[in-house]
């Protein structure tokens, strides 16, 4: 144990309105309220919601989001990572609501039905219907700040459908939500999907924290841009996550994305180039050519100079695989006149460790060899603000690799342990993974689908992909 070293991270603060600052985002939200995007100072804000559904599922809607705007607590005893949601209302310590408008209303009525149930395709019918009544809201003299997809239970027995035990709409081999995300992203208008499911509470997390999560996701789109950050991510750095998924079609091939994350708080999404793999000893670990690395970096960073008018000082790069020769040099060439980077793999391992007390090691809990040749990073465990583990089973480590390494693995690792507080489709105080990675599989689900490969532009904000 001599060639190790150990360290503590300690847990990342976020940043909320008017510079408060906590280290649970419900904790944070409840007591200084979300950040908000522009410059316009207000007590209340106020978001304008879009349904489309039938009279039934819009109904149900309507139901739901007025459960919201009061006080929902916690089945049995409330714990720190189980906070009562403190509703909508204009008292709110929350600082907004949403605001329906039968304008903003699209009914799929008995017609639209039976279009549907008679069409040769159904669920694409189904979807030429909610793509003409998003269009119809949209151009609306004062559209909505969001559209609700409320799915009518109708949809599950008219329409093709997986057939698994929660069936999904399958638009021949796309997936009817992924596709529903692209025409809200055609329109410039986010979109929120909403099973039938959901609206009844079967089968999903309490209410409480049902209300969280939809809420905060719905608050993030509605204002395009994030209720809270961190309070620190190191300045004119840019923290890139490489991932791969496979585009649909009669000939499955590869794409990378990369995802991009700023101090500021603000994230990107870029579509790679496509490309065959074949390989028959990694037929599932898809890898880029020197050519396509140097080509995905460059467009990163002529993305990070459109924002911020300069080239970042330091890049850091997320894999969830080993960086093979050939995308290290192309990675390495595209940002020669970058002073540092990081290239780092992050991967699961089976290290786990035991304590002598009766709870797991400590989450921020890093070991690493001296040579910092590789560590092993603990985003999970026991978490001193909550004063338990909220999990299962024994927490296990990261396995962090570094393949180039210009700043220190404890300082990487202190920036995974903050990337892992940034999803805004989950309220809980953290996630296994940064989102870096952790939200490769949502954006490459919505980037795979054929209607996508048709599009020649993709728009780079993660709120058109949640």
């Amino acid at each position: 144990m001599d060639d190790f070293h150990v360290d503590y991270i300690q847990e990342p603060h976020l940043l909320f309105k008017n510079g408060g600052t906590s280290l649970n985002p419900c904790i944070g939200l409840i007591k200084y309220g979300p950040r908000f995007s522009g410059l316009q100072i207000q007590d209340l804000r106020e978001f304008k919601v879009g349904i489309i559904g039938s009279s039934k599922s819009i109904a149900l809607t309507k139901q739901l989001f007025k459960s919201f705007q009061n006080k929902i607590s916690p089945s049995g005893e409330i714990k720190p990572w189980k906070i009562p949601f403190p509703g909508l209302d204009s008292s709110s310590n929350l600082g907004f609501k949403f605001v329906f408008n039968p304008e903003w209303e699209s009914v799929i009525d008995m017609h639209d039905f039976h279009e549907i149930k008679n069409a040769r395709f159904s669920s694409k019918k189904a979807l030429d219907i909610i793509k003409w009544k998003l269009k119809i809201i949209y151009e609306k003299e004062t559209p909505p700040d969001i559209i609700l997809i409320s799915i009518p239970q109708q949809f599950y027995e008219i329409c093709e459908c997986s057939g698994t035990n929660k069936p999904t709409i399958k638009v021949g081999v796309d997936d009817f939500h992924s596709r529903i995300k692209l025409v809200g992203m055609q329109l410039k208008i986010p979109t929120q999907v909403i099973r039938y499911e959901t609206l009844l509470l079967k089968g999903t997390q309490e209410r409480c924290l049902v209300a969280w999560n939809i809420v905060v996701g719905m608050l993030y789109k509605c204002q395009r841009g994030h209720p809270w950050k961190l309070t620190h991510l190191e300045e004119n750095t840019c923290y890139v996550g490489i991932s791969f998924f496979k585009e649909k079609g009669e000939e499955t091939r590869r794409a990378s994305l990369a995802q991009i994350f700023l101090d500021t708080g603000e994230s990107f999404v870029l579509r790679g180039e496509s490309f065959s793999w074949i390989n028959k000893e990694y037929p599932n670990s898809p890898h880029l050519s020197k050519n396509d690395a140097y080509n995905l970096i460059t467009y990163v960073l002529e993305h990070y100079k459109s924002i911020r008018k300069n080239y970042p000082s330091r890049i850091v790069v997320h894999k969830s695989s080993n960086f093979w020769d050939d995308e290290l040099e192309g990675f390495k060439d595209a940002t020669n006149n970058v002073e540092l980077r990081d290239f780092i793999t992050i991967l699961n391992s089976n290290l786990k460790l035991f304590t002598q007390t009766s709870y797991p090691v400590l989450r921020g809990t890093f070991l690493s060899l001296k040579d910092e040749s590789i560590g092993f990073l603990f985003t999970t465990g026991f978490v001193p603000s909550l004063g338990t583990y909220p999990g299962f089973s024994i927490p296990s480590a990261l396995k962090i690799k570094p393949f180039n390494l210009d700043t220190s693995l404890l300082q990487v690792c202190q920036e995974i342990i903050s990337l892992t507080k940034l999803d805004w489709n989950n309220t809980f105080v953290y996630s296994k993974m940064p989102v870096t990675i952790s939200v490769s599989r949502k954006v490459g689900k919505v980037m795979g689908e054929t209607e996508a490969q048709n599009m020649e532009y993709l728009d780079p904000h993660y709120y058109f992909y949640m």
